[in-house]
C-alpha cells in the first residue's frame, strides 16, 4: 500500500493490500466529525489563523462507503464536498489514490484565498457535485450501446452536476494514469463546480470571461475546436458550449502548472506548452487564472503523482 500524504486532510483508512481496502469498506452509518466544534473551543488567535482554521474545517477525505442504495454505484468516498462514485470493478487502492489527488489540488500556497476556496468547497457540497469512476473504458459497462450495463448517474440528489468518468487502467504508463485522473477532476471542478459558484466560468452565457478567453484562443489559432464541430452541427449548442469550454479550462490549468510533459504540449488541439507563453498569448485566460484558479487550487506535485501511479 502506498503512503497517502496527509494534507490539510484528517484522513481515515486501513492500510493493506488492495484486497484488504475491499473487505474493510465501513457500513453506511459513519461516524461525523465536527471539525468546526473543535475550532470552536480553541482558544482566540489572529484571524490570519482564524481564517486558515476555517479552510481547514470543510476539508476532509472520508472512508470508502459501501451503499447498495445509489444505482449502478455501490461505493464511495467523500472528499471535501465531492462525492467520488466508483463501479464494479475499480479497485480500493485506486479510489483512495483519486481522492488523495483531488485533496492535493487543494492544499496551501501563498495565494490561496480561504474565502474563495471555501465558496467553491459548500458549492459542491450543496449542489450534489459528484465524479464517477470506472474500470478501463466504457466499453466494460457496454456505456455506448442504446442500452449501457449502468446508469448514468448514482441516483437520489446526484443526477445532473457531473461529468465524465476517469478511468482506472490495468497497464498504463505513470503519466498516462496521472494524466487521465488530472483532466477529469479538472472538467468536473471548473464545468461543475466553478460553473455554478463563479459567474466568470458560466460555460452557457457567451459573454462570460471563460468563454472570450476560449474566443482569442480560437482567434488566435492557439486553441482547436475542430473536433467538435460535428456537435454543434447537430444543434447540441449547450453541449458543445460546455464541452469545449471544459477543455479549454483544462489546458490553460495544466498550462500554467506546468504539466506540458504530461499532455504532450503544444497538443494538436492547444499550441502554447508554458505558463510564459499563456501570460503571453493568452492575456485573458491568464488572467481568469491568476483571479480565480490560483486562489482556490495548488498544483499537486507531478513527480510525487506519479509515483503514485507508477
Amino acid at each position: 500500500m502506498k503512503k497517502y500524504l496527509i494534507l490539510l486532510l484528517i484522513i481515515f483508512i486501513s492500510c493493506g493490500s488492495p484486497e484488504s481496502l475491499e473487505e474493510e469498506i465501513v457500513p453506511l452509518e459513519e461516524e461525523i466529525v465536527s471539525l468546526e466544534e473543535e475550532d470552536n473551543n480553541k482558544p482566540d488567535s489572529s484571524s490570519e489563523d482564524q481564517q486558515e482554521a476555517s479552510s481547514e474545517t470543510n476539508l476532509f477525505i472520508g472512508e470508502i462507503i459501501q451503499d447498495n442504495t445509489f444505482i449502478d454505484f455501490h461505493r464511495y468516498i467523500d472528499v471535501g464536498g465531492l462525492r467520488i462514485f466508483a463501479l464494479s470493478d475499480v479497485s480500493g487502492e485506486f479510489i483512495l489514490e483519486v481522492a488523495e489527488v483531488y485533496s492535493l489540488m487543494f492544499g496551501e500556497n501563498e495565494y490561496i484565498d480561504s474565502n474563495l476556496r471555501n465558496r467553491y468547497i459548500e458549492t459542491t457540497e450543496k449542489e450534489f457535485v459528484f465524479q464517477r469512476i470506472g474500470y478501463i473504458g466504457p466499453e466494460n459497462y457496454n456505456l455506448d450501446s442504446l442500452y449501457p450495463d449502468v446508469d448514468c448517474c448514482p441516483g437520489k440528489n446526484y443526477r445532473n452536476n457531473h461529468t465524465d468518468y476517469i478511468w482506472e487502467y490495468p497497464n498504463v504508463s505513470a503519466n498516462d494514469q496521472t494524466g487521465e485522473v488530472i483532466e477529469h477532476l479538472l472538467h468536473t471542478i471548473t464545468g461543475v463546480g466553478f460553473a455554478k459558484e463563479f459567474s466568470e466560468w458560466n460555460w452557457d452565457d457567451t459573454n462570460s470571461k471563460i468563454h472570450l478567453a476560449m474566443d482569442e484562443a480560437i482567434e488566435k489559432n492557439i486553441y482547436d475546436i475542430s473536433d467538435y464541430e460535428e456537435i454543434r452541427s447537430s444543434g447540441r449548442i449547450k453541449t458543445f458550449n460546455r464541452i469545449t469550454v471544459q477543455e479549454f479550462s483544462f489546458w490553460v490549468i495544466v498550462t500554467a502548472w506546468g504539466y506540458g510533459d504530461i499532455f504532450d504540449l503544444p497538443h494538436g488541439e492547444f499550441m502554447i506548452s508554458t505558463v510564459e507563453e499563456l501570460k503571453e498569448s493568452l492575456p485573458l485566460a491568464y488572467e481568469l487564472y491568476k483571479d480565480t484558479v490560483e486562489k482556490i487550487l495548488t498544483p499537486p506535485d507531478k513527480n510525487y503523482l506519479r509515483e503514485v501511479f507508477k
